[in-house]
């Protein structure tokens, strides 16, 4: 079984479509989603209908969907939170009710046996969805005792928008990377194939190109009016965070 591991696509369809494109090219029989679909970008309701049309095995919810539950309930004490939850608005009225009740109910981790391997998708770590997993000696040492715990041979996850495979102690970890925006220097978005046959699991590091100067326009459009999404259009242009 061939699987293409996505995450990160942050309301991104221009990106998501060369992504899926390339998936079909490459032969993918399954996906899994990682977390992260649409907040943060322009195309949230056509990500998630691009998404959930694909029938992944599972869908994870990243800490940014969760970010959608609290329009009710947040109460900005700052300037950032005011921009903050204007974008949280934003988001939340391009989107469906359907589409916002499905990404609510989406678990944090999901863990699944393939033949004699458990496999764990989740989007920063299997116990919180704001971990960062990163190569060996980065990790948080309390999460790395943790993974290490595990029974799982492979851990998936998302969240630092930098693809890469790697161990924290003997666990295998890949991470997907991003496709809405990256944060590694290649503004192009990264997903993550795995083969599996048996108990023999590989993994294969993608990366595609899209028309990121088109939605870097897009992007700059509505900065004025939600400022914090300037940050996401200097991290489409540029392929890392925008300089603090």
């Amino acid at each position: 079984m061939r699987i293409a591991l996505l995450s990160d696509i942050h309301g991104n369809i221009a990106a998501l479509e060369s992504v899926l494109a390339d998936c079909a090219y490459n032969g993918v029989d399954s996906y899994v989603f990682l977390g992260d679909l649409v907040f943060f970008g322009l195309h949230p309701q056509e990500c998630f209908e691009a998404v959930v049309s694909l029938a992944p095995i599972a869908c994870i919810k990243g800490n940014t969907d969760a970010n959608l539950e609290e329009v009710d309930t947040f109460r900005p004490s700052s300037d950032f939170e005011r921009e903050l939850f204007d974008c949280i608005v934003d988001c939340d009225r391009r989107l469906s009710n359907e589409a916002k009740r499905t990404i609510a109910g989406w678990p944090i981790v999901h863990p699944i046996i393939s033949g004699v391997s458990e496999i764990i998708y989740c989007h920063g770590s299997p116990y919180s969805f704001t971990d960062k997993l990163l190569p060996e000696g980065n990790t948080e040492e309390r999460l790395a005792k943790l993974i290490a715990g595990e029974r799982a041979t492979l851990v998936c996850c998302g969240h630092t928008h930098i693809p890469g495979e790697f161990h924290i102690g003997h666990k295998r970890v890949v991470n997907a990377g991003s496709i809405g925006y990256s944060f590694d220097g290649d503004r192009r978005p990264s997903y993550a194939i795995l083969d599996i046959e048996e108990d023999q699991i590989s993994c294969i590091m993608r990366r595609v190109d899209y028309d990121w100067n088109g939605y870097r326009k897009e992007l700059s459009g509505v900065a004025t009016d939600l400022p914090l999404f300037s940050s996401i259009e200097y991290a489409v242009g540029e392929g890392r965070p925008k300089p603090r």
